[in-house]
């Protein structure tokens, strides 16, 4: 094609047709332009469908993300309704009993269960990977980004509070008085945990009324992860609705 072309603008030249080869060599310059013009748009084009691609996977890896956090959120919020159960439990059987039962060995167990949230990030680390700005809908980064920068860690904050009350206070107390003891195969268990405790010790247990303040503690530390938590699922929630809108889009 470009010895074509050449050949055309020397029998031009040859033949004198100044005009003419002017005309023509602004003809071939515009030509080269428009096909400039359309390789770019072409390649523009590529880039684009490159971008989207990624985006749409990494709200996909986003999105499977937020569900499993969804199902570890729940169940440490089950975990929390039994302890506050446990906690009134526990501090009715001291009331008004006057030995331990089984049912003591549980709820006191349960109250030595601390639950952790871990949520899963291989989404958003590969999005801060390349560049949050890959997410378009404006709304929709901003609400990604409060969610693992902002709101996870602030939840963490609450947990580890509650961790070093528990390290600090239950820890100390329930160990003064009862046996840890596991054994997955036990079906009164809490998940293969429960304490015991001797009658002595028990006697002592309910003359102990700072026990009975760390109840309320345990239940108080508690309540405040619990009402946190449930943020955070719903949190989660509405960010999954979003995403999944937003592939609807694509």
């Amino acid at each position: 094609m470009i010895k074509f072309f050449r050949k055309i603008r020397q029998n031009l030249l040859m033949e004198n047709k100044t005009g003419k080869y002017l005309k023509y060599a602004i003809g071939e310059i515009v030509l080269v332009v428009i096909g400039i013009l359309i390789a770019l748009q072409v390649n523009n084009l590529n880039e684009q469908r490159k971008a989207n691609d990624f985006e749409v996977k990494i709200l996909k890896e986003i999105r499977n993300n937020l569900q499993t956090d969804l199902t570890e959120i729940r169940e440490d919020l089950e975990l929390m309704v039994d302890i506050n159960k446990a906690c009134l439990s526990v501090k009715n059987h001291l009331l008004t009993l006057d030995e331990p039962t089984d049912s003591l060995s549980v709820s006191s167990a349960i109250l030595r269960v601390t639950p952790h949230f871990n949520p899963i990030n291989s989404g958003y680390n590969l999005l801060q990977s390349r560049s949050v700005g890959i997410i378009k809908n404006d709304s929709l980064r901003n609400s990604i980004s409060y969610q693992y920068d902002i709101l996870y860690p602030y939840y963490k904050t609450y947990e580890d509070e509650r961790g070093r009350f528990h390290a600090l206070h239950s820890e100390t107390q329930l160990l003064e008085y009862f046996s840890m003891n596991y054994d997955i195969n036990n079906p009164s268990a809490y998940y293969g945990f429960y304490f015991d405790i001797s009658k002595e010790d028990y006697q002592k247990l309910k003359k102990d009324s700072k026990f009975i303040k760390l109840l309320n503690a345990i239940a108080f530390e508690n309540s405040t992860i619990q009402s946190r938590g449930k943020r955070v699922e719903n949190s989660i929630l509405e960010l999954i609705d979003k995403i999944t809108i937003e592939l609807q889009n694509k």
